[in-house]
């Protein structure tokens, strides 16, 4: 992981270390960097780690704009399971995985301040149905769209008159 470019300059991850008389010196965003990258392997056994690794890439991209309300480097593992928690509820690898992937694009595109996972949530573009899904979903005869239609006009001439 240390690497010493030709310059003689110590790097971690591609960032410049200071050392000196108190020892080696690793910026915030590198202890962030690293601590999601240990969080991200300690994980490689579960079931949802795909989407630690989506996570962890992600944070990787954010942690080094600094953006604004950025998590501290010592509470990103606990913000990057927060994230678990609240966006893997339900989610699949196979139906999930290019819809965050497309999320975060949107995010990087878009914010300048720390997302909440929220934030994700409403850039998730819809579900596709796998192939051979039969749709659940009522449809409507041209009876229940005039229903609705006479319905509508009731209501909208209701809505002229005053008592």
């Amino acid at each position: 992981m240390n690497q010493i470019p030709p310059t003689g300059e110590l790097t971690v991850l591609g960032y410049p270390v200071r050392s000196g008389s108190g020892g080696v010196y690793l910026p915030k965003t590198v202890q962030g960097l690293q601590t999601l990258i240990a969080w991200r392997n300690r994980h490689a056994d579960a079931p949802d780690y795909w989407l630690r690794v989506l996570i962890c890439h992600a944070f990787n991209r954010m942690l080094p704009r600094r953006m604004q309300d950025a998590p501290a480097a010592d509470l990103i593992e606990i913000v990057a399971e927060d994230w678990i928690e609240i966006i893997g509820e339900g989610m699949t690898e196979e139906q999930d995985r290019d819809r965050i992937i497309t999320g975060f694009k949107l995010i990087f595109r878009e914010c300048r301040r720390w997302p909440q996972p929220s934030e994700l949530l409403k850039r998730l573009p819809l579900r596709i149905k796998p192939s051979g899904a039969t749709s659940t979903t009522a449809t409507m005869t041209d009876e229940d769209h005039a229903a609705n239609a006479a319905r509508f006009q009731e209501f909208m001439d209701g809505l002229g008159k005053t008592s």
